[in-house]
């Protein structure tokens, strides 16, 4: 595991700051003596021959779904990931950005398309991606929250049953162990959260004086100060909850694998990709998967079902080299057709325009070694926090009432369509968060420039319900090449104006005489592209926006859940692969419109309500 720690240490030192490399490589190096690293299941050394279920990958929806079947000491489940244990870094809440690029990530990078991403080398961002137990829950900033009820109403209005809010909070209730002292304080809000469940949320502490000053921008424009986004209307400002504990991430794989560890039913290999489902084309049923481990093709069978759960990306992935997907695409790279669905469109991912800054000149902070100590002895400090990321602000913009698509039926009264996330960046950051959002060198110089004598707020302006729609695509029928992700941003014009009217919200935030008091001003960040126009109003924005955009990683809809009447649909209400047996999904790309929030919690709870859908069926089948 110490290797694993100088790994994620080489990949950031070369291009961090002194600063945060050192800070990195200090803690790296005490979390691997320190970490209980015996937390994880093991590898199995000796798999069944057969298992009753087959969950293919081990991420937030897919840790929840095998550790739920695996309840049941009668049922034999397999779990399959690509990655292995998380690195110890993971564990601490602030290294957050040095955990992308390492071995625990896909790497992913989108195609170029002109309209996107034109300030990121070749064209393409960056799309991190977990590879690893845990899945994305041990790269992403740890934001806990569950999304608006607009959201699974809407999902239930396009022919889901079982998916409206009222449906689906058991299933929020059942996988949060929610923070009880807060429970104390507010007993009013307990009808709505849990106490029992395996992901650990708490507010991590306020260290930066800028939550403070946002808060007091906010109320100064008129918005709700918000205690939990979980309980109230989702449009306002304040502290989001976050899957920490006592200091420590909370990721999916600790929250239900690590207390299934001993369960004898319950097997899991490690660094096992997944190539293809194993279908027969007589009964269009599932059988098992095939895998590559230590470079030997293998295969594990199931009696009952596999549920894949590997990602918005990987899924259709797995999905179309298994002979599922667009037949015209399938035929064309090669792939004998079993499924003709259309696998891998729907793509949606939330947006953001990452070029407004609030600047002030740096403040008084502890040392490294001071933070370093701190949070080895005791995991409190600045290390115990995402720094200024657990705040953030919803916005409804002009436009929200008439950006709802697929559902118009739906009240938008408290429904946002614009995201606030905030990120510090100072001079030992800025490299990191450059390389992070794979910047060409004048967007890396202009972030490092800014930040040579000032302390910079990156204001994450984000598009939560986009028009736009991608593509996941197939390079060619050789499993083991990466997929080609076409992110559809902008496609849609729309998308750019809704995008545009958040941004002259954040700089009118920036602007209020609660952030001057605080020392803030307001800057963008400066392109020659863009070089023309003046700074600080919607015609440089504009001009920004295709070179600045970039993703806050929530990409789902890729294997689009609704009924067998929606053409587009690859999943049904209960999960189930559409004409094809013993086959379900349980992850992100199941979404049918993405919801209006970070997209952790939404995917854990996918995971959660397919396991419980699966047993209640086979339990059904039992007594017949």
């Amino acid at each position: 595991m110490c290797a694993c720690a100088t790994a994620t240490c080489a990949a950031v030192g070369g291009g961090a700051g002194a600063l945060f490399a050192q800070l990195l490589a200090a803690v790296a190096h005490a979390q691997c003596a320190l970490a209980d690293r015996g937390a994880y299941p093991p590898d199995a050394a000796r798999p069944l021959p057969e298992y009753d279920f087959v969950v293919v990958g081990a991420g937030s929806a897919g840790s929840a779904v095998a550790a739920r079947l695996s309840e049941d000491p009668a049922w034999t489940v397999l779990l399959l990931e690509a990655g292995g244990d998380p690195p110890p870094t993971a564990d601490v809440p602030l290294l957050f950005p040095a955990l992308q690029k390492t071995e625990a990530d896909w790497s992913y990078l989108t195609e170029p398309d002109g309209r996107s991403c034109l300030a990121h080398r070749d064209g393409r961002c960056a799309w991190p991606r977990g590879k690893t137990l845990g899945g994305s829950s041990v790269l992403n900033a740890m934001m806990y929250v569950r999304g608006s009820p607009q959201d699974y109403d809407g999902w239930a209005s396009l022919g889901n049953d079982g998916w409206s809010y009222e449906e689906v909070l058991p299933f929020f209730k059942k996988l949060e162990a929610f923070d009880e002292e807060e429970l104390e304080r507010r007993p009013h809000v307990a009808a709505v959260h849990g106490r029992d469940g395996a992901i650990r949320v708490s507010k991590p502490a306020r260290l930066d004086p800028a939550y403070d000053a946002l808060d007091a921008a906010a109320t100064e424009l008129g918005f709700r100060i918000i205690e939990d986004y979980s309980a109230e209307p989702m449009v306002g400002f304040g502290q989001i909850h976050c899957s920490i504990k006592n200091g420590t991430r909370w990721n999916a794989a600790l929250g239900y694998l690590a207390p299934a560890k001993e369960r004898v039913n319950l097997h899991v290999l490690k660094s096992a990709y997944v190539t293809k489902i194993l279908i027969r084309p007589d009964t269009q049923s599932a059988y098992g998967v095939q895998f590559v481990k230590d470079g030997k093709v293998q295969e594990a069978r199931a009696t009952k079902e596999v549920i894949l759960s590997a990602g918005a990306i990987n899924t259709p992935h797995i999905l179309m080299h298994s002979g599922i997907g667009p037949k015209s695409h399938l035929e064309e790279v090669g792939i004998t057709v079993i499924r003709d669905l259309r696998v891998g469109y729907n793509l949606q991912d939330h947006l953001s325009y990452a070029g407004l800054y609030y600047t002030r000149k740096p403040s008084a902070r502890k040392t490294l070694e001071e933070s370093v100590f701190e949070y080895l002895m005791n995991r409190t400090g600045i290390l115990s926090t995402t720094g200024l990321t657990s705040y953030t602000g919803f916005i409804q913009t002009r436009r929200a009432l008439h950006s709802i698509p697929g559902f118009p039926e739906v009240d938008p009264a408290g429904y946002p369509d614009i995201q606030l996330i905030f990120v510090s960046v100072d001079s030992s950051t800025a490299s990191l968060l450059a390389d992070v959002f794979n910047y060409k060198e004048e967007a890396t110089l202009a972030l490092k420039n800014m930040t040579v004598s000032e302390d910079a707020v990156m204001v994450m302006t984000t598009l939560l319900a986009p028009r736009s729609r991608g593509r996941v695509r197939l390079r060619s029928a050789e499993p083991l090449e990466p997929p080609l992700i076409e992110t559809g941003y902008l496609a849609d014009p729309r998308d750019l104006e809704t995008l545009l009217d958040g941004v002259e919200l954040s700089h009118r935030l920036g602007s209020t005489e609660a952030m001057r008091a605080a020392g803030y001003g307001v800057r963008d960040l400066p392109l020659n592209e863009c070089g023309r126009r003046a700074r600080g109003g919607r015609d440089y924005w504009s001009c920004a926006a295709p070179h600045l955009g970039a993703t806050v990683y929530h990409p789902v809809g890729t294997a689009k859940m609704g009924p067998s009447s929606d053409v587009g649909a690859v999943v049904d209400a209960r999960l189930r692969v559409h004409g094809v047996r013993g086959l379900r999904v349980a992850d992100a790309s199941v979404m049918p419109l993405i919801v209006r929030c970070n997209t952790n919690v939404p995917s854990i709870m996918i995971g959660e309500k397919c396991a419980h859908m699966v047993a209640e069926d086979w339990r059904q089948r039992g007594k017949q």
